[in-house]
Protein backbone atom coordinates (compact mmCIF):
# COMPACT_ATOMS: atom_id res chain seq x y z
CA UNK A 1 0.00 0.00 0.00
CA UNK A 2 1.43 3.33 -1.03
CA UNK A 3 1.61 5.88 1.77
CA UNK A 4 0.92 9.50 0.94
CA UNK A 5 0.32 12.56 3.07
CA UNK A 6 -3.16 13.88 3.53
CA UNK A 7 -3.85 17.54 2.97
CA UNK A 8 -6.48 19.49 4.84
CA UNK A 9 -10.14 20.24 4.52
CA UNK A 10 -11.47 23.68 3.66
CA UNK A 11 -13.80 25.36 6.13
CA UNK A 12 -17.27 23.86 5.84
CA UNK A 13 -20.60 25.39 6.81
CA UNK A 14 -22.02 23.79 9.99
CA UNK A 15 -24.91 22.36 7.98
CA UNK A 16 -24.62 20.84 4.52
CA UNK A 17 -27.49 20.20 2.14
CA UNK A 18 -27.75 16.61 0.97
CA UNK A 19 -29.05 16.47 -2.60
CA UNK A 20 -30.28 12.87 -2.60
CA UNK A 21 -33.90 14.00 -2.56
CA UNK A 22 -33.76 16.38 -5.54
CA UNK A 23 -33.99 13.80 -8.30
CA UNK A 24 -36.67 15.31 -10.58
CA UNK A 25 -35.64 18.40 -12.58
CA UNK A 26 -39.28 18.98 -13.51
CA UNK A 27 -40.54 19.05 -9.92
CA UNK A 28 -41.24 22.68 -8.94
CA UNK A 29 -40.70 22.14 -5.22
CA UNK A 30 -37.40 20.36 -5.77
CA UNK A 31 -36.26 23.28 -7.88
CA UNK A 32 -37.14 25.65 -5.03
CA UNK A 33 -35.26 23.45 -2.57
CA UNK A 34 -32.17 23.57 -4.77
CA UNK A 35 -32.32 27.32 -5.16
CA UNK A 36 -32.88 27.91 -1.44
CA UNK A 37 -29.80 25.83 -0.63
CA UNK A 38 -27.77 27.87 -3.09
CA UNK A 39 -29.08 31.16 -1.73
CA UNK A 40 -28.29 30.07 1.83
CA UNK A 41 -24.60 29.79 0.96
CA UNK A 42 -24.19 26.32 2.46
CA UNK A 43 -22.20 23.38 1.14
CA UNK A 44 -23.88 20.68 -0.98
CA UNK A 45 -23.31 16.93 -0.70
CA UNK A 46 -23.80 15.34 -4.10
CA UNK A 47 -24.43 11.86 -5.48
CA UNK A 48 -26.33 11.22 -8.68
CA UNK A 49 -29.26 9.26 -7.25
CA UNK A 50 -31.72 8.23 -9.92
CA UNK A 51 -29.71 10.00 -12.62
CA UNK A 52 -31.63 13.15 -11.75
CA UNK A 53 -29.45 14.97 -9.25
CA UNK A 54 -26.72 15.93 -11.69
CA UNK A 55 -29.33 17.14 -14.18
CA UNK A 56 -31.04 19.23 -11.52
CA UNK A 57 -27.81 20.77 -10.28
CA UNK A 58 -26.43 21.36 -13.75
CA UNK A 59 -29.51 23.36 -14.67
CA UNK A 60 -29.53 25.35 -11.42
CA UNK A 61 -25.81 26.10 -11.61
CA UNK A 62 -26.09 27.34 -15.19
CA UNK A 63 -29.02 29.60 -14.28
CA UNK A 64 -27.18 31.22 -11.35
CA UNK A 65 -23.41 30.73 -11.67
CA UNK A 66 -22.73 33.35 -8.99
CA UNK A 67 -24.31 31.11 -6.35
CA UNK A 68 -22.81 27.74 -7.25
CA UNK A 69 -22.00 26.20 -3.87
CA UNK A 70 -18.86 24.39 -2.75
CA UNK A 71 -19.58 20.67 -3.01
CA UNK A 72 -18.69 17.25 -1.67
CA UNK A 73 -19.08 14.68 -4.47
CA UNK A 74 -19.25 10.92 -4.08
CA UNK A 75 -16.62 9.48 -6.44
CA UNK A 76 -15.82 5.89 -7.39
CA UNK A 77 -12.82 4.56 -5.49
CA UNK A 78 -12.73 1.05 -6.93
CA UNK A 79 -9.75 1.87 -9.12
CA UNK A 80 -8.00 4.69 -10.98
CA UNK A 81 -10.01 4.36 -14.18
CA UNK A 82 -13.33 4.19 -12.32
CA UNK A 83 -12.36 7.20 -10.24
CA UNK A 84 -11.37 9.29 -13.25
CA UNK A 85 -14.55 8.36 -15.11
CA UNK A 86 -16.77 9.32 -12.17
CA UNK A 87 -14.90 12.59 -11.70
CA UNK A 88 -15.18 13.59 -15.34
CA UNK A 89 -18.86 12.61 -15.43
CA UNK A 90 -19.62 14.72 -12.34
CA UNK A 91 -17.86 17.79 -13.72
CA UNK A 92 -19.35 17.47 -17.19
CA UNK A 93 -22.95 16.94 -16.11
CA UNK A 94 -23.10 19.52 -13.32
CA UNK A 95 -20.95 22.15 -14.99
CA UNK A 96 -18.63 22.42 -11.99
CA UNK A 97 -15.06 23.25 -12.90
CA UNK A 98 -13.69 21.90 -9.64
CA UNK A 99 -14.88 19.61 -6.86
CA UNK A 100 -13.94 21.00 -3.48
CA UNK A 101 -14.08 17.65 -1.65
CA UNK A 102 -14.09 14.19 -3.23
CA UNK A 103 -15.72 11.42 -1.18
CA UNK A 104 -13.81 8.28 -2.18
CA UNK A 105 -16.25 5.35 -2.12
CA UNK A 106 -15.73 1.61 -2.37
CA UNK A 107 -13.41 0.44 0.41
CA UNK A 108 -10.34 2.32 -0.83
CA UNK A 109 -7.85 1.11 1.80
CA UNK A 110 -6.64 -2.10 0.18
CA UNK A 111 -4.10 -3.38 -2.34
CA UNK A 112 -5.57 -1.08 -5.00
CA UNK A 113 -4.73 2.08 -3.06
CA UNK A 114 -1.32 2.74 -4.65
CA UNK A 115 -2.54 3.19 -8.26
CA UNK A 116 -5.71 4.87 -7.02
CA UNK A 117 -3.66 7.28 -4.90
CA UNK A 118 -1.69 8.32 -7.95
CA UNK A 119 -4.91 9.18 -9.76
CA UNK A 120 -6.37 10.99 -6.74
CA UNK A 121 -3.38 13.23 -6.42
CA UNK A 122 -3.04 13.71 -10.14
CA UNK A 123 -6.58 15.09 -10.12
CA UNK A 124 -5.67 17.34 -7.21
CA UNK A 125 -2.57 18.62 -8.98
CA UNK A 126 -4.72 19.34 -12.03
CA UNK A 127 -6.96 21.49 -9.85
CA UNK A 128 -10.00 19.26 -10.34
CA UNK A 129 -10.37 18.14 -6.71
CA UNK A 130 -9.34 20.00 -3.59
CA UNK A 131 -9.47 17.46 -0.75
CA UNK A 132 -10.33 13.79 -0.20
CA UNK A 133 -12.40 12.06 2.45
CA UNK A 134 -12.96 8.35 2.97
CA UNK A 135 -16.49 7.00 2.69
CA UNK A 136 -17.07 4.73 5.70
CA UNK A 137 -19.52 2.01 6.70
CA UNK A 138 -19.27 0.07 9.94
CA UNK A 139 -17.40 -2.91 8.49
CA UNK A 140 -14.63 -0.57 7.33
CA UNK A 141 -13.84 0.46 10.92
CA UNK A 142 -10.49 -1.41 11.13
CA UNK A 143 -9.44 0.18 7.85
CA UNK A 144 -10.35 3.61 9.17
CA UNK A 145 -7.84 3.08 11.98
CA UNK A 146 -5.19 2.02 9.46
CA UNK A 147 -5.96 4.98 7.21
CA UNK A 148 -5.79 7.49 10.07
CA UNK A 149 -2.51 6.08 11.32
CA UNK A 150 -1.07 6.29 7.80
CA UNK A 151 -2.44 9.85 7.31
CA UNK A 152 -4.19 8.89 4.09
CA UNK A 153 -7.30 11.07 3.95
CA UNK A 154 -8.22 14.62 4.89
CA UNK A 155 -11.33 13.44 6.75
CA UNK A 156 -13.87 10.64 7.13
CA UNK A 157 -17.57 10.59 6.37
CA UNK A 158 -20.19 8.24 7.80
CA UNK A 159 -23.70 8.16 9.22
CA UNK A 160 -23.48 9.92 12.57
CA UNK A 161 -26.65 11.28 14.08
CA UNK A 162 -28.99 10.78 17.02
CA UNK A 163 -30.05 7.35 15.75
CA UNK A 164 -26.67 5.82 14.95
CA UNK A 165 -22.89 5.99 14.70
CA UNK A 166 -21.84 3.89 11.72
CA UNK A 167 -18.37 3.29 13.14
CA UNK A 168 -16.87 1.07 15.83
CA UNK A 169 -15.94 2.39 19.26
CA UNK A 170 -12.25 1.74 18.56
CA UNK A 171 -12.21 3.65 15.29
CA UNK A 172 -14.26 6.47 16.73
CA UNK A 173 -11.85 6.75 19.65
CA UNK A 174 -8.92 7.15 17.24
CA UNK A 175 -10.70 9.88 15.27
CA UNK A 176 -11.68 11.68 18.46
CA UNK A 177 -8.25 11.47 20.07
CA UNK A 178 -6.53 12.83 16.99
CA UNK A 179 -9.18 15.46 16.24
CA UNK A 180 -9.50 14.00 12.75
CA UNK A 181 -12.24 15.77 10.77
CA UNK A 182 -15.56 13.94 10.55
CA UNK A 183 -18.44 14.78 8.24
CA UNK A 184 -21.65 13.48 9.81
CA UNK A 185 -24.23 12.15 7.35
CA UNK A 186 -27.99 11.74 7.70
CA UNK A 187 -28.82 14.48 10.19
CA UNK A 188 -32.33 13.14 10.76
CA UNK A 189 -32.11 9.38 10.59
CA UNK A 190 -30.31 6.12 10.27
CA UNK A 191 -28.99 3.87 7.60
CA UNK A 192 -31.98 1.54 8.08
CA UNK A 193 -34.41 4.24 6.94
CA UNK A 194 -35.41 5.35 10.42
CA UNK A 195 -36.05 9.05 10.89
CA UNK A 196 -35.98 10.71 14.29
CA UNK A 197 -38.26 13.57 13.25
CA UNK A 198 -40.94 11.65 11.37
CA UNK A 199 -40.78 8.38 13.35
CA UNK A 200 -40.94 9.39 17.03
CA UNK A 201 -42.27 5.92 17.91
CA UNK A 202 -39.16 4.16 16.61
CA UNK A 203 -37.48 2.29 19.51
CA UNK A 204 -34.32 4.35 19.24
CA UNK A 205 -36.29 7.59 19.15
CA UNK A 206 -38.13 6.45 22.24
CA UNK A 207 -34.82 5.76 23.99
CA UNK A 208 -33.81 9.35 23.22
CA UNK A 209 -37.06 10.94 24.37
CA UNK A 210 -36.01 11.84 27.91
CA UNK A 211 -32.78 13.41 26.62
CA UNK A 212 -34.71 15.43 24.05
CA UNK A 213 -36.96 16.81 26.78
CA UNK A 214 -33.93 17.69 28.93
CA UNK A 215 -32.10 19.36 26.03
CA UNK A 216 -34.11 22.56 25.90
CA UNK A 217 -34.43 22.23 22.13
CA UNK A 218 -37.46 23.90 20.61
CA UNK A 219 -38.18 20.98 18.31
CA UNK A 220 -36.81 17.65 17.11
CA UNK A 221 -35.11 19.17 14.08
CA UNK A 222 -33.04 21.35 16.39
CA UNK A 223 -32.10 18.33 18.52
CA UNK A 224 -30.94 16.52 15.36
CA UNK A 225 -28.80 19.44 14.23
CA UNK A 226 -27.26 20.27 17.59
CA UNK A 227 -26.11 16.77 18.51
CA UNK A 228 -23.48 16.19 15.80
CA UNK A 229 -22.35 19.80 16.01
CA UNK A 230 -21.66 19.22 19.72
CA UNK A 231 -18.85 16.82 18.80
CA UNK A 232 -15.52 18.65 18.37
CA UNK A 233 -14.33 16.48 15.47
CA UNK A 234 -17.52 16.98 13.42
CA UNK A 235 -17.11 19.71 10.81
CA UNK A 236 -20.63 19.59 9.35
CA UNK A 237 -23.89 17.68 9.55
CA UNK A 238 -25.44 16.63 6.24
CA UNK A 239 -29.23 16.62 5.94
CA UNK A 240 -31.31 15.89 2.87
CA UNK A 241 -34.90 16.71 1.94
CA UNK A 242 -36.98 17.30 -1.15
CA UNK A 243 -39.45 19.48 0.79
CA UNK A 244 -39.01 23.23 1.02
CA UNK A 245 -40.43 23.49 4.56
CA UNK A 246 -38.04 20.79 5.74
CA UNK A 247 -35.00 22.59 4.36
CA UNK A 248 -36.18 25.86 5.88
CA UNK A 249 -36.43 24.18 9.29
CA UNK A 250 -32.97 22.66 8.84
CA UNK A 251 -31.45 26.05 8.02
CA UNK A 252 -33.26 27.79 10.88
CA UNK A 253 -32.30 25.30 13.60
CA UNK A 254 -30.14 26.47 16.49
CA UNK A 255 -26.59 25.14 16.16
CA UNK A 256 -25.30 25.59 19.71
CA UNK A 257 -23.68 22.56 21.35
CA UNK A 258 -25.88 20.50 23.63
CA UNK A 259 -25.01 20.15 27.31
CA UNK A 260 -22.04 17.76 27.66
CA UNK A 261 -23.95 15.35 29.86
CA UNK A 262 -26.65 14.94 27.21
CA UNK A 263 -24.03 14.29 24.52
CA UNK A 264 -22.43 11.66 26.76
CA UNK A 265 -25.78 9.91 27.24
CA UNK A 266 -26.44 9.86 23.49
CA UNK A 267 -23.00 8.42 22.85
CA UNK A 268 -23.67 5.73 25.46
CA UNK A 269 -26.81 4.73 23.54
CA UNK A 270 -24.73 4.48 20.36
CA UNK A 271 -22.32 2.16 22.16
CA UNK A 272 -25.22 -0.04 23.26
CA UNK A 273 -26.78 -0.15 19.82
CA UNK A 274 -23.46 -0.95 18.13
CA UNK A 275 -22.72 -3.67 20.66
CA UNK A 276 -25.87 -5.47 19.51
CA UNK A 277 -24.60 -5.77 15.93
Amino acid sequence: MQTFAAGSLPALTPVTMGTGGITDPDNAEMIKVTRLGMEAGIWFHVSDYGNGVYTMLGRAFREDPAQVPPCIFKLDGLGPQAFRASLEDALRRTGKERIEIGQVCGNPVDESLAPLAEELYKAREEGLVGSYIMDVIYSYSPKVIAAVEADLFDGYIFYYNLMERELSAAANAVLTARGTPVLAMRTFGGRDGSNYVSQPDHPRAQALEALYRQSGCENRVEFCVRFPLSLPQVRTTIGSSSRLAHLQAFLAADRRPLAPEIVTEIQALHQTWNAAR
